[in-house]
């Protein structure tokens, strides 16, 4: 038994990188809800997919998606009911990799007339261009630790604890958005930012700030930290939205659809800017402050000689812009994936202080979640898994006479109480983390072992994710 105890240990201790059948395990925990769930909005960004390519033979080009799609939602020309569709508010970029994507889906229905929604392979289909963004994500994620020169095994780790992280689980596996489509770019983008590619690096924010304008979050800083000519900052930050101009141009901005994507993103920055200091006679939004005061003290930094400073600040400011922003606004549950990319780096790159890094991250963003679940449980119920996986295994939860939803999961429990405090757990964690890995701070060593942490992580992240999966089974084993 000692002997047993002693290889157990030696293995947790091990300093290699992930083998490939923990790889197939986190795969399998993150495909099991990726499976099992068809989250609302998913069913809109399947249609996404889908009519691109009716945009293109149907309604007069590329050009007309936008109008198209305001077409479906305002006629339901095809009958299959106007929950299929959403107004069309994203930027263009978002619909090109949609479109590519959803080709084979207008091959194979949207030609021929038929729902896609009303098919489960091409639901799964649809959904699972995130997963391939998932992935690159994770490359790249191992691509920037290898440019931060820490070992190939933690670089390795670095993209399994991405991967493992607890916004992967609900972003991706339960509510199945399209915040991770913008990832990628932000990463390339940040990868040549560390390379001193200053074009690529512009280019690729210049494309990420289309996909999500929390890229801007994380641009701002990074170029006011390296540049101090203001007529230089003046042009890099006009190039980078030059995409948005050059939409502008193609899509009349006052046509009704267009109209509707304008009032969509005014409210979006109204729920941005909602949380307010007061301020004499009025009050300031808090995450613009916050944004301002990273931006200045990026601005007024001294000029940075060292490479190893340069990498430091590299990987610290885009953590520290994204927790200045998820602590500043009561934000959707999926956005939370913004922060993950940053966090996880910075875990096998400060891995002097992992055990404190570790504890932090994943408790303030299980946290979180937590208060999610008691605050909008709506985006993580049991009715999400109607028609899917664990509904073709286990029965219809509608036979169910009195179902326990999630909402009065969370409100037996106390979840619901307690989600302010929830709140504060996750805001005091984050500040302390970004706290704990200031440059000065980061020390990377090179030896540590990680994979203890990261079960432990993980084994925590996926009990927490799971709650909603197994209240619907409790439904249909105990209560059917």
């Amino acid at each position: 038994m000692k002997e047993l105890w002693v290889k157990i240990e030696a293995y947790f201790n091990s300093m290699k990188a992930p083998r490939l059948w923990e790889w197939i395990v986190l795969g399998v925990l993150v495909v099991i809800p990726f499976l099992s769930y068809f989250y609302g909005d998913t069913l809109s960004i399947v249609n996404y997919e889908v009519n691109f390519m009716g945009a293109i033979k149907n309604y007069g080009g590329w050009t007309s998606y936008f109008e198209y799609i305001k077409y479906l939602v305002e006629s339901d020309p095809f009958g299959f009911g106007s929950q299929n569709y959403a107004y069309a508010t994203y930027d263009f970029p978002m619909y090109i990799v949609l479109g590519i994507w959803g080709i084979p889906l207008w091959i194979l229905y949207g030609s021929k007339g038929l729902d896609v929604n009303e098919y489960y392979i091409s639901k799964i289909y649809g959904k699972s261009v995130l997963l391939v963004a998932l992935v690159v994500s994770a490359v790249l994620v191992y691509s920037i630790c290898k440019e931060l020169e820490v070992s190939d095994d933690h670089a390795k780790w670095g993209a399994f604890l991405f991967a493992s992280s607890m916004s992967v689980f609900t972003a991706i596996g339960i509510n199945g958005q399209t915040d991770i489509l913008g990832i990628p770019f932000i990463l390339l983008g940040l990868r040549a930012y560390i390379r001193h590619r200053k074009i690529r690096f512009m280019v690729w924010f210049a494309i990420a700030v289309m996909f999500k304008m929390y890229a801007f979050f994380i641009f701002a800083p990074l170029l006011l930290i390296s540049e101090k000519k203001l007529w230089k900052i003046g042009v890099d930050v006009i190039a980078v939205w030059a995409l948005k101009f050059v939409q502008a141009l193609i899509f009349d901005p006052q046509s009704p659809a267009m109209l509707i994507k304008q009032q969509f993103e005014n409210d979006i920055y109204n729920r941005l800017t909602a949380n307010r200091i007061p301020f004499v006679n009025g009050d300031v939004p808090v995450v613009l402050v916050m944004a301002v005061i990273l931006c200045v003290y990026c601005y007024l930094h001294k000029e940075i000689e060292s490479e190893d400073e340069f990498r430091k600040y590299a990987v610290w400011l885009p953590a520290v812009a994204m927790i200045f922003l998820f602590v500043s606004f009561e934000s959707s549950s999926y956005w939370y994936l913004h922060l993950c990319p940053y966090l996880s780096i910075m875990l096998v790159y400060n891995t002097s202080n992992m055990k404190n890094n570790v504890l932090f991250e994943t408790i303030g963003l299980v946290a979180i979640t937590l208060s999610n679940y008691g605050s909008r449980p709506w985006a993580f119920e049991i009715y999400g898994c109607h028609k899917m996986l664990l509904e073709k295994i286990f029965g219809d939860y509608n036979e169910v006479q009195e179902v326990f939803l999630l909402d009065d999961f969370a409100h037996r429990v106390s979840i619901v109480k307690y989600v302010g405090a929830l709140n504060v757990v996750f805001v005091v964690l984050l500040l302390v983390f970004a706290w704990m890995n200031s440059p000065e701070k980061i020390d990377y060593v090179s030896g540590k072992p990680v994979r203890g942490y990261a079960y432990a992580r993980l084994l925590l992240n996926a009990a927490v994710a799971y709650i909603p999966l197994l209240l619907f089974v409790y439904n249909l084993v105990f209560l059917k």
